[in-house]
């Protein structure tokens, strides 16, 4: 009986304890179920509300005791980095049930920067998160719950490689390489922690790194090897080694059969060889995989969804892109794709959703930024009847220009010399080679280019859209468009002087841009070539603002605002152009005096201008500017020539990098 008693006493015990540490009926969370909502207050009784966080990409949720020191070491490690590394965009909600004034004696104690909230122990419960501590979550977009972390000797270390590989997919890989150094000073065997750099080397266009770290791996047995030579593959790939690349992945393959990603290494290599049917079959072998990183199927779905828009299948595009972001919250390629898919349907308010949600998930992703305005703009546009009307007469009459085929307008005889305003027109490079994982590229690239030049006030730029529906009106191809009559005729009918086009060519090693500016007043002058490699995602931004740069250096060069000198007072000289013309205040012009020509055993050669002095221009109107004398060979005299000089915007871009 006693025997029985006592079983019986055991069994209650257990009881109690399985239901303390579920947290009173809640049992233990769950990744990719939505974060249970609360709303806690800090020591000072400011509110913190879960669901007023839907806009952070991620939050971590940091459960401790403040009297263990081995449950507070997550969140110091955390709290050093933070203060390390400004640009971490760490945001941690400390949480705890012990009483306000040890919290107020722990904050003042550890100088913490993150808030602490102070809990009843409801909050605890929704987390089983009463009794095992610390218990870490990391919440993301639409304040799902992606890692759920408790316990352990090594619960800092899980913590930082799970942070590091979420930084990682939400690109940051910079961040992503700090956190996952701290777990290798613990740890150097830690392959999740390598294999992080090396992807976060690749994702900089750091290839030599991303090679040496996954080679590294590779020499190791089990998990290692298999990491190491699945990156290689992709190493191989952006290399320009495809034989390489495709070797790498076999090995990888007869080792461990269940990973995805090598076949999207190997569909991304079959369709810049033009084998799009194999491809996709390789992208649908990695869908069925169930081993390795989720994030590599994810981005066979992707990969699927583009092809599937390239058909046209536009309702089986966003099926794929749904199952990508589900394997990869941060994967905010296919979710801007998504809005591309609704946007070539003509659904821009469906696209503009998508492109603020990529926007959530990546703060400073230019595809999303500038989608996201267009996408405003086209909605505002469709609201907007007058501004329609407007729109709708603009483009008839370019239409009817075209088919008419008007001709320049007519010169000013008067003046052969000044200049008038500079018009582009900038149609979408051709996109060609391999299959990039950004839908849109062209666009963005066209479209960020307008608004850079537009809000230069050198240039205008005709708004993208409105070229568009010229086009589509007028029903040109891509033949009559790479045609230069065609193009010179459109360009006339629009009243552009300089056109650029160009083609995107999507390698493994990345997309290459040639693009041609070509002035369509000139009789058989040759177009001005500009190239750009773009190197990874991490840089796209940087590698916009140079390709607009070097744009503007290049119609300065070959295009130059000219004008004459009106009048001299002191140092400062009225020129004939302004703002109408593109004349901004910091440029600078050369006052030039022509030579005539010389003729020299039966060939007449024209001299260069000489340069006699140079102004940079501190004031401008609509139709006038005023300069101040920089330097000067001789004095400067009403009629004299000017001629814009580029030298002051590759001044300035020395002075931004």
């Amino acid at each position: 009986m006693q025997s029985l008693t006592r079983w019986i006493s055991i069994a209650v015990v257990m009881v109690v304890l399985v239901l303390a540490i579920s947290g009173n009926g809640y049992g233990q969370l769950k990744a990719g179920q939505p974060a249970p909502l609360f709303t806690l207050k800090d020591p000072k009784g400011k509110t913190f509300e879960l669901a007023g966080m839907k806009e952070q990409p991620m939050l971590i949720l940091y459960f401790f005791d403040v009297d263990s020191k081995s449950s507070q070491e997550g969140l110091l490690s955390l709290d050093g980095l933070a203060k390390k590394y400004k640009n971490a965009d760490l945001v941690v909600w400390g949480i705890t049930r012990a009483p306000a004034d040890k919290v107020n004696g722990f904050l003042a104690q550890s100088k913490l920067n993150f808030s602490i909230l102070v809990d009843s122990g409801a909050v605890s419960d929704l987390y089983a998160a009463r009794l095992v501590l610390p218990t870490v979550c990391i919440v993301g977009p639409d304040l799902t719950l992606l890692d759920y972390i408790q316990g352990g000797g090594k619960t800092t270390e899980n913590l930082l490689i799970a942070l590091a590989e979420r930084k990682l997919q939400n690109r940051q890989p910079e961040i992503a390489k700090v956190l996952s150094q701290e777990v290798v000073k613990k740890d150097p065997a830690n392959v999740r922690a390598k294999s992080v750099q090396g992807y976060a080397a690749l994702k900089e266009g750091d290839l030599k790194t991303a090679e040496k770290t996954f080679y590294t791996l590779s020499t190791n047995q089990g998990e290692g090897e298999i990491v190491g030579k699945e990156g290689l593959s992709q190493v191989y790939a952006r290399q320009g080694q495809p034989e390489k690349a495709m070797s790498m992945a076999k090995e990888v393959e007869q080792k461990a059969g269940e990973r995805a990603y090598t076949h999207v290494v190997r569909g991304d290599l079959l369709y810049s060889q033009n084998k799009p049917q194999e491809a996709e079959a390789e992208y649908r072998k990695a869908i069925d995989k169930a081993g390795g990183n989720p994030s590599h199927r994810a981005m066979a779905y992707n990969q699927l969804g583009r092809i599937y828009t390239g058909r046209g299948e536009y309702q089986k595009s966003l099926s794929m892109y749904d199952q990508a972001v589900a394997l990869d919250p941060y994967y905010v390629e296919a979710t801007s794709n998504k809005g591309m898919t609704f946007e070539r349907q003509g659904e821009w308010d469906k696209a503009l959703e998508s492109y603020h949600k990529a926007q959530t998930i990546n703060h400073s992703d230019p595809f999303a930024t500038t989608l996201a305005a267009n996408a405003q703009k086209m909605l505002l546009l469709e609201k907007d009847a007058e501004k329609r009307r407007e729109v709708d007469a603009q483009v008839t009459r370019y239409v009817q220009n075209y088919k008419d085929g008007v001709r320049t307008a007519k010169e000013n005889l008067q003046d052969t010399w000044s200049s008038q305003a500079t018009m582009l027109i900038l149609l979408e490079p051709v996109e060609t080679g391999g299959l990039a994982s950004r839908d849109g590229f062209a666009r963005v690239l066209i479209l960020n280019l307008a608004d850079q030049l537009n809000t230069s006030g050198r240039v205008s730029v005709m708004e993208p859209y409105i070229l568009e529906m010229v086009i589509e009106k007028l029903g040109l191809t891509q033949k009559e468009l790479a045609n230069t009559d065609s193009l010179k005729r459109l360009a006339v009918a629009c009243g552009a002087t300089i056109v650029g086009k160009g083609t995107l060519f999507h390698l493994s090693e990345g997309t290459l841009l040639k693009y041609q500016l070509a002035d369509m007043r000139a009789q058989q002058a040759a177009p001005q070539e500009i190239q750009r490699q773009f190197a990874s995602a991490v840089t796209l931004q940087k590698d916009l603002h140079w390709l607009n740069r070097e744009i503007l250096t290049t119609i300065i060069a070959h295009h130059p605002l000219q004008a004459f000198v009106v009048e001299v007072t002191g140092a400062q000289v009225l020129m004939n152009i302004g703002a109408n013309q593109g004349v901004v205040t910091g440029a600078l012009f050369d006052v030039v005096e022509e030579k005539p020509p010389v003729e020299y055993k039966g060939k007449q050669f024209q001299p260069e201008p000489v340069v006699m002095a140079t102004l940079e221009v501190v004031r401008v109107e609509k139709e006038f500017a005023y300069a101040q004398i920089k330097e000067q060979r001789r004095p400067i005299v009403a009629e004299d020539k000017l001629r814009e000089s580029a030298r002051q915007v590759q001044d300035d871009e020395q002075k931004t990098w």
